[in-house]
């Protein structure tokens, strides 16, 4: 278990990144626990974890600047389509679990795959709101990381995403036949 301090950076894997403000005790009916209040950096909220189940929840240390920055790079980069799972259905079911995981590297791999694929063909509504939930999550560790406000984290997640349009486009479209 990793002790947090107030002040301490940290991520939610469902609510995403946020910093404890506060460490309390508060007593529901014969049960007296301790939980980090943690102020969530995309809502506007307070957070209660008790202390004793937050490597349970999958509560963890927020990455820092520099491992954000590398490992959002990798959103610049097309995966190998042949490895996107064709039925939206199991698709999907993977996504969630990438998202769930509150892993920064399983949400970069969930939020690049459904970009990847919209650039195919429309996504539907569900796995719309599934890349819109893990670039928010992105986007969250990312302003933690780098002291950004949630608007210009958003824009840096949504600049890696279209850097790989160019490189999607290319593994897509056939070559020019030679004409001479």
């Amino acid at each position: 278990m990793v002790p947090y301090t107030v002040g301490s950076k940290v991520v939610h894997p469902r609510l995403g990144a946020g910093t404890v403000m506060d460490i309390q005790e508060k007593s529901i009916g014969d049960l007296r626990r301790t939980y980090y209040v943690i102020d969530p950096v995309a809502k506007s909220m307070e957070l209660m974890v008790p202390v004793e189940l937050a490597d349970d929840l999958g509560l963890r240390p927020a990455k820092d600047a520099l491992e954000v920055r590398f490992m959002l790079s990798a959103c610049g980069v097309a995966p190998e389509p042949e490895l996107i799972e064709s039925d939206s259905k199991l698709r999907r079911e993977g996504v969630r679990k990438h998202l769930r995981s509150g892993r920064f590297s399983a949400v970069v791999e969930a939020v690049r795959t459904l970009f990847y694929v919209n650039t195919e063909r429309p996504l539907g509504l569900g796995d719309r709101q599934l890349l819109k939930r893990g670039k928010e999550l992105l986007a969250g560790e990312l302003a933690l990381a780098l002291d950004l406000d949630m608007k210009e984290a958003m824009q840096e997640v949504e600049d890696r995403l279209t850097e790989m349009l160019p490189h999607a486009q290319n593994e897509t479209t056939p070559p020019a036949a030679n004409v001479a």
